[in-house]
């Protein structure tokens, strides 16, 4: 009867162990369950963290980096991402450098890095005005993107000067230079006579006033060489000239203009020579200077419906 009385104790054992171990892999199974997210989230953290290898490149600048800090974008000196705003920096730092291809990597805290990344990247409008502040050969036709499960970001972008039109300019530039450039004169006068050399020696191309990507009126080169150009053409022309002399420059746009914005002694100010040299019915050419180095009140009192400008990007406007 003891005997008897040890063996159902035992077997009663058995069954609590059995019990408890379900009811254990049981809570074990509701926890993962409801924790699955934020267990799979710790492995991606710790495996982007530790376990990603770091970003190496060789990364070279080219002759025409300005390297200059705006209210609107900076120079970004980290390959690490955390914020949109280190995003946009990282994109100006890429190509104000002139690099072919430049690697970031997304924070892994950041958690809309890349669909922040895709959607700057596909917003040409957003591009066009952090590109405005780079060199005029630094700029883009495109940019693609590649992006890694990890998190890595590969930029890389077509061009929209290649190396001939490059060394064709800078000759051509040089040339006009030499041959224009006054050092007894004031630094508003050396930029009046290279205003009025690019009016006088340029037509506005009314046939192409959309602007393709394709047609050289859209460059420096077509302005310089072919001697027609839309806005974007001049401005770059000009762009040139004012990198040539040392000036402090970018260019600024509205939603269906460009023109330059140029800091001389001491403010920043508007010079806009497509609306300097403006159409005439009979093809007749008129130098103006209207929109020769002019304050943002005053170019505003124009009113002329092509120079309304978002302020929230060129912020060195407001001190004007």
């Amino acid at each position: 009867m003891f005997i008897d009385i040890i063996f159902m104790v035992i077997e009663l054992n058995k069954i609590a162990k059995i019990v408890v171990t379900i009811i254990i892999f049981g809570l074990i199974l509701i926890f993962y369950i409801i924790k699955k997210d934020d267990i799979e989230s710790n492995v991606t953290y710790l495996y982007n963290k530790y376990l990603v290898p770091e970003i190496r490149q060789e990364l070279v600048s080219n002759d025409y980096i300005k390297k200059e800090d705006y209210e609107f974008v900076q120079i970004y000196n980290d390959t690490n991402v955390t914020n949109k705003k280190e995003l946009k920096n990282a994109i100006y730092t890429f190509l104000d450098a002139g690099y072919n291809e430049y690697k970031f990597k997304c924070d892994t805290k950041y958690e809309n890095c890349i669909t922040d990344t895709k959607e700057m990247v596909n917003n040409k409008t957003l591009l066009t005005d952090i590109s405005n502040f780079v060199h005029p050969y630094n700029t883009f036709n495109k940019i693609k993107t590649s992006i890694t499960n990890s998190g890595i970001v590969t930029l890389k972008k077509t061009v929209k000067y290649d190396n001939n039109m490059i060394n064709a300019l800078n000759k051509k530039v040089d040339e006009i230079y030499k041959e224009n450039y006054d050092s007894s004169k004031s630094v508003k006068e050396n930029i009046k006579t290279f205003h009025d050399y690019i009016i006088n020696n340029t037509s506005y191309d009314k046939d192409n006033v959309k602007g393709s990507i394709k047609s050289a009126s859209t460059t420096a080169y077509g302005v310089l060489f072919n001697k027609k150009g839309i806005c974007s053409g001049y401005t770059d022309a000009m762009q040139l000239f004012l990198e040539k002399m040392g000036v402090k420059n970018y260019r600024i746009s509205s939603t269906t203009h460009e023109w330059n914005l140029v800091y001389v002694e001491g403010k920043w100010l508007h010079l806009d020579l497509t609306w300097d040299d403006p159409i005439t019915s009979d093809d007749s050419s008129i130098l103006k200077e209207d929109y020769f180095l002019i304050d943002t009140n005053t170019l505003m009192s124009k009113e002329d419906g092509e120079h309304n400008f978002d302020s929230s990007i060129y912020k060195e406007t407001k001190s004007n």
